[in-house]
């Protein structure tokens, strides 16, 4: 019996010393650094809709060149020949002109994220107070032979034309296609779009001409024709609010303040290519503030 009971203790024995066993730790173990994570530490989300408010500064070259064409061509509607072998209505009485102001306006505009590319569409306006004017006078000597009689020439001399024009640009909205590049808090951001403005425009035209006939020496001789004469005659046009159509670009810059609130700054480019025959090119610097959902 003693025999049996020193056996059972021989083979239990094993396995209890192995279920109590904790191996030492090993050197390593305490000498191994933390795991390091390699990557940007912030993460900004930029989808979603926005809105926000800017003032800036904008600055305009109007080009009056073919401001009071209409008028012009009104006036000498009965001189049809010269009208078009002289082109009048084109001579560069007015010229251009350039003007500054202040602007303010707002924003409203709607991302969308694929890890760092952002894409959105935005609706930009401003308002601005852009007055400009040009006046000049030209006078042009010429013979035109054009729909006469064989062997008649009529003397222009001369035909004098006048313009005075202006504009008041005061609105401006541009509806923007938008891509940026998350970097963290920054979105640098380039955008191209449509734009549409508002203006008040005006045009006044003063045109006179006399002339009389160089008919060609021949047996017998040509008798001349009548002489023309066209006193002084104006014709004058306005418009207000009128509408502008063009388009618009630039560049610019989001930068997050909190995960709701962003400051921007952007340069932009905008050319309407007629308002009433008038060009306008603008270019704008604004600083903003916005919210983000």
């Amino acid at each position: 019996m003693r025999w049996l009971l020193c056996a059972a203790a021989l083979a239990f024995a094993p396995n209890a010393f192995a279920a109590d066993y904790t191996p030492p730790p090993f050197a390593a173990d305490y000498t191994q650094p933390p795991p390091v994570t390699i990557g940007p530490a912030t993460f900004t989300r930029w989808a979603g809709f926005y809105f926000g408010g800017q003032v800036g500064y904008s600055s305009s070259e109007i080009n009056f060149s073919n401001a009071a064409s209409s008028e012009i061509s009104y006036l000498l509607r009965g001189y049809p020949a010269i009208l078009q072998d002289q082109q009048i209505s084109h001579w560069p009485v007015l010229g251009s002109h350039s003007t500054a102001s202040p602007s303010y306006g707002g924003f409203i505009g709607y991302n969308v994220q694929w890890e760092d590319v952002i894409l959105g569409v935005e609706l930009n306006y401003n308002r601005v107070s852009l007055p400009a004017s040009s006046s000049g006078t030209v006078s042009r000597s010429f013979i035109d032979s054009t729909n006469l009689p064989t062997g008649h020439h009529y003397y222009y001399d001369p035909v004098t034309v006048s313009a005075q024009s202006s504009i008041q640009l005061t609105d401006i909205a541009t509806f923007r296609a938008r891509a940026g590049w998350e970097l963290g808090s920054f979105l640098p951001y380039g955008f191209a779009g449509f734009a549409v403005g508002r203006a008040n425009t005006s045009a006044t035209a003063t045109a006179s001409l006399s002339a009389y006939d160089i008919p060609d020496f021949e047996t017998p001789p040509l008798v001349p024709l009548p002489n023309q004469m066209l006193p002084p005659t104006s014709q004058s046009s306005s418009q207000s609010g009128a509408f502008a159509y063009g388009a618009a670009t630039g560049l610019g810059m989001d930068v997050a303040l909190t995960s709701n609130l962003f400051v921007r700054g952007e340069f932009e480019y905008v050319f309407f290519p007629q308002v009433n025959n008038i060009q306008v090119s603008l270019w704008s610097a604004r600083v903003g503030a916005g919210v983000k959902f």
